[in-house]
């Protein structure tokens, strides 16, 4: 039953108001609708008058874009929508506010120079993970069901599990890039985050569809979530422990063992997999080519605007100038090798991967003054499978003894979404993880 237009401006002065309380210790919004409720009760569509909220590195027409820098604080306002927001529009989202994220969305801390830095509404002493801060930790924060990020590495993924949401790296092509920044030439994506399964696959299904201003776009006129309620029974469920379960916390070990009982109780069959020469995924290569890819994508403001740029964004753009034409190719090599591991693994072995999403729980602010080693610590086991295309989902699978969530992350082949999200929805039926709030009082 569709809400009358009272009822979503309601909800929508009730996300005002718990923004306004909760936003000044967590700094995840950088602006907040004054036209919101007016928006909701006009809204028509799927969404309803829903609040959504928009990382700032997405035009929005009549606003600064930011890209959280200081480079383009002052910036003329956008002249229009990127594809993405009038999507929302065009599904009745009420466009809450724009989110935090890191400088040019290089990390995956939250850290920011220009408008400080983001904090974990599960304890403020911690990084969200990053580059899609605000997004992540506005949803954890009870601000909003539903948020837009973007992930290059795992900037939806990563922040996801460190603030306890879920989050969605959809098919690369599968949602317009249109009216966003350029990060990379070929991991780029706009992804949901939700408080819920369901949330995420309602944003997802208004927000994907074929652009053909974008050129990595494609067309597929299937429904996008035909059998997300389906059973879970029969499926195999592959655990690929070379690299992506190594050096994993106790407590994140113990949650993904636990998650991959879950599942054989909801009738899959958990197997080992191999996703070949792990050399390939410890090499780094998809971190070499997308420091180079970022590196080139700012060459229209570093070395100009240097000195209005955070330092530890000035040192990825340098990393990235260091990495040679030929090492750039390699690293392409060594991603069509994963790619080619992926596309039988899922062709002759298993319809998912389960993974840890990140391989620790939040770091402590003050344990991670190197935004790159901390970048690679929590982006490990998202970067290779980002940079292959396919999608993936984080979920909340658990919390450790201080209270922090963990995230696993749910694989599956080329468009596959819809099994994600089944398979998602039946493990989150099953446990309460997504029932747990955070701490934070006004």
């Amino acid at each position: 039953m569709t809400d009358r237009p009272d009822d979503a401006r309601t909800r929508v002065a009730r996300a005002r108001a718990v923004a306004e309380a909760l936003n000044p210790a967590i700094n995840a919004l950088l602006w907040l609708n004054p036209e919101a409720e007016a928006m909701a009760a006009a809204a028509a569509g799927p969404l309803d008058g829903a609040p959504v909220l928009v990382k700032d590195c997405i035009d929005w027409a009549g606003l600064p874009t930011t890209h959280g820098s200081a480079v383009y604080r002052d910036a003329q306002p956008a002249a229009e929508d990127a594809e993405v927001v009038r999507r929302l529009r065009a599904a009745g989202a009420t466009l809450l506010g724009k989110t935090h994220l890191s400088e040019f969305c290089f990390g995956a801390t939250g850290e920011n120079a220009t408008f400080g830095n983001c904090r974990n509404p599960w304890d403020t002493a911690r990084i969200t993970g990053g580059s899609s801060s605000g997004s992540a930790a506005a949803v954890a924060a009870g601000i909003a069901p539903m948020a837009i990020g973007t992930d290059t590495g795992g900037s939806v993924r990563v922040p996801a599990a460190l603030c306890g949401v879920v989050g969605l790296r959809p098919t690369l092509g599968r949602v317009s890039n249109h009216g966003v920044l350029d990060v990379s030439t070929i991991c780029d994506l706009v992804g949901p985050f939700g408080a819920t399964v369901t949330d995420a696959a309602r944003l997802y299904a208004v927000i994907a569809g074929h652009d053909r201003r974008d050129p990595l776009s494609f067309d597929d006129p299937a429904p996008l979530l035909v059998g997300m309620e389906g059973d879970v029974r029969g499926l195999r469920v592959g655990l690929p422990r070379a690299f992506f379960y190594d050096g994993l916390q106790d407590c994140v070990a113990d949650a993904l063992d636990e998650a991959a009982r879950v599942l054989e109780r909801l009738g899959c069959t958990v197997v080992d997999v191999s996703l070949g020469d792990v050399e390939t995924l410890r090499s780094g290569g998809a971190f070499k080519f997308v420091l180079a890819d970022v590196a080139d994508a700012r060459r229209d403001v570093y070395p100009r605007h240097a000195a209005r740029i955070g330092a530890e964004v000035v040192r990825r753009i340098e990393l990235g100038h260091q990495v040679s034409g030929a090492d750039y190719a390699h690293c392409i090599r060594l991603l069509q090798q994963f790619q080619r591991a992926l596309r039988d693994t899922f062709t002759d072995s298993v319809d998912l991967l389960l993974t840890p999403t990140t391989p620790v729980t939040a770091p402590l602010w003050s344990e991670s003054a190197d935004m790159v080693a901390t970048t690679r610590l929590v982006a490990r086991n998202t970067y290779d499978i980002g940079a292959a295309g396919v999608p993936s989902l984080s979920v909340p699978c658990g919390f450790d003894r201080n209270g922090l969530p963990i995230g696993m992350q749910l694989t599956a082949t080329w468009r596959a979404e819809a099994l994600l999200f089944r398979v998602a929805r039946a493990f989150e039926a099953a446990t309460e993880h997504h029932r747990r709030r955070v701490p934070l009082t006004a």
